[in-house]
């Protein structure tokens, strides 16, 4: 069975080339809103990962981190937050696995999903 990555952005253009980086890494990949669409998927997909937009860090998408985090169905599911921020905006203790920053190249994502533990596909 492919691995799968739950995608959660609200621009096209993100959207896509996470897309074109996952899909080239092995996986599929599904699109998801940043709120309750995303936990409602994320709990009945069970994917492999889930990259999270945030790029306000007191923004909505921050809570949804926090609730995945906080469900025991979704609590072991890696996430990697997709920021333009030049610290980090969710550290571990959020529930964060990884950081990538926006206009992230092809090996900037492998290192995220090295570093959130996840083999590509």
């Amino acid at each position: 069975m492919p691995k799968t990555i739950l995608i959660a952005a609200s621009d096209p253009n993100i959207t896509y080339l996470l897309k074109r980086y996952a899909e080239a890494s092995g996986f599929e990949t599904v699109r998801a809103g940043q709120n309750k669409e995303l936990q409602q998927l994320a709990k009945r997909l069970l994917p492999d990962l889930i990259v999270l937009e945030i790029e306000i860090p007191e923004e909505p998408a921050r809570q949804v981190l926090l609730q995945l985090k906080s469900d025991p169905i979704t609590a072991l599911i890696p996430v990697v937050v997709y920021s333009c921020y030049d610290e980090v905006t969710c550290s571990p203790a959020d529930g964060a696995a990884s950081t990538l920053q926006k206009s992230a190249m092809y090996g900037d994502f492998l290192a995220a999903l090295e570093q959130a533990g996840v083999q590509p596909g």
